[in-house]
């Protein structure tokens, strides 16, 4: 039997599209160039293209509670429950409509309706019980957030604002001390971007929270989903090439503000869905990049503590050094602040109020590691930006 769906942009129809009983696409009509996700480029490849596009707003298979998810609701895989939460998310403003299309954006955005917390929970919070699924689950951003943190939406009545929170991995469990390390650092650069903080969740363990940025009229498209859509290679000539066509020298800059954090903090997990563009979501504006965000899988994250280790960028094919210099570094910082003082700040609660004992000093003697490895690398990369400069200035 096959299904026929409408992918809408708020009240637009986008696309349409089918999926038949092996839950295949098997066909795909564009209907808006604007805001369609997927390149137009005939059947076959607007399929293809589509159907990476509808894969990436899934829950990834290596999510920590994954299985919990699917036995609790008696699902196959995760795009059926994306699906049948009408795709909604809290990133930006596409939903799925099926027969008999009689919802209207107002009924359905997560920006002016109330969502339910139960996907979220189930696969975030190990105290959460849940006595019965029900038929009809009620809609929840939690449903379409990537990445193999674990994570959900929370809603704070105090404050009418949505969060996202996200817990660590690993035996450490450093990311979320991480985002409020890059916090701390981005503060004193200057640079704009989602702030994080840490907070303990219901299992007793540090979790990151940070508030969504996105509003009833202000979208974020990841780089991922760019490249896509227009066609373009994964690198960094072709983004800013298409920034300027776009007349949004704004993404370019905040491109190269992150390729300085994340040559900063050594961050491994730049990829192409934790950057973007902010897009105004009625008129379809680029109106800058994305405020910098995602930066937990940094400093040595579960690696050994190594000053001699150069990180490799997933942004590019290259290493986070080889990034820096498509940049004048000079034109965003004169020096780098002390990220000691940042670190102390940042993980003064990591090796605390832990019950076991092996654990705790396993934490103690990570922190030390870990603060002195900073201090050195910091003379280190204050050394290499100098050069950079320097070759910078003498190719110019």
């Amino acid at each position: 039997m096959i299904k026929e769906y409408i992918l809408k942009h708020r009240d637009i129809d986008v696309v349409a599209f089918s999926i038949d009983e092996n839950k295949d696409i098997v066909n795909v009509d564009i209907l808006n160039e604007l805001f369609s996700p997927a390149l137009n480029h005939g059947q076959l490849g607007s399929i293809m293209s589509f159907n990476r596009w509808l894969l990436n707003r899934c829950i990834p298979s290596s999510r920590d509670g994954i299985e919990r998810l699917i036995k609790k609701y008696n699902i196959i895989d995760t795009r059926d429950i994306m699906i049948s939460q009408y795709g909604l998310s809290l990133s930006d403003h596409y939903w799925i409509d099926r027969s008999p299309y009689i919802k209207k954006w107002k009924d359905v955005n997560f920006f002016e309706n109330r969502y339910s917390e139960e996907v979220g929970k189930t696969l975030f919070d190990k105290t959460f019980r849940l006595v019965k699924a029900s038929d009809d689950i009620e809609n929840d951003p939690s449903s379409t957030l990537v990445g193999s943190l674990r994570k959900m939406w929370k809603f704070d009545e105090n404050d009418n604002t949505s969060y996202l929170l996200k817990g660590g991995s690993g035996i450490f469990k450093q990311e979320p001390f991480n985002e409020y390390f890059s916090t701390l650092l981005l503060d004193k650069l200057g640079f704009d971007h989602v702030p994080y903080t840490v907070k303990k969740d219901n299992n007793n363990e540090w979790t990151s929270s940070c508030p969504c940025i996105t509003n009833n009229t202000v979208e974020m498209i990841s780089a991922k989903d760019v490249a896509r859509k227009h066609g373009i290679n994964e690198d960094y000539k072709s983004i800013c090439s298409l920034a300027e066509k776009n007349n949004c020298n704004a993404l370019i800059d905040s491109i190269n503000k992150m390729i300085i954090l994340d040559y900063l903090i050594d961050n491994e997990d730049r990829h192409w869905n934790n950057f973007g563009v902010l897009r105004n979501a009625i008129t379809g504006e680029w109106l800058g990049g994305i405020p910098i965000f995602d930066n937990g899988y940094s400093l040595w994250n579960n690696r050994q503590i190594d000053t001699s280790y150069i990180s490799h960028s997933s942004f590019s094919d290259n290493t986070n050094e080889d990034c820096i210099q498509y940049i004048n570094i000079n034109k965003y910082i004169n020096n780098i602040p002390n990220m000691t003082d940042m670190f102390d700040l940042a993980f003064d609660n990591y090796d605390k109020e832990i019950i076991n004992n092996d654990e705790k000093k396993d934490r103690q003697e990570r922190k030390k590691r870990l603060r002195n490895g900073i201090a050195e690398k910091q003379i280190i990369k204050e050394k290499y930006i100098k050069k950079v400069l320097s070759d910078y200035i003498d190719k110019c």
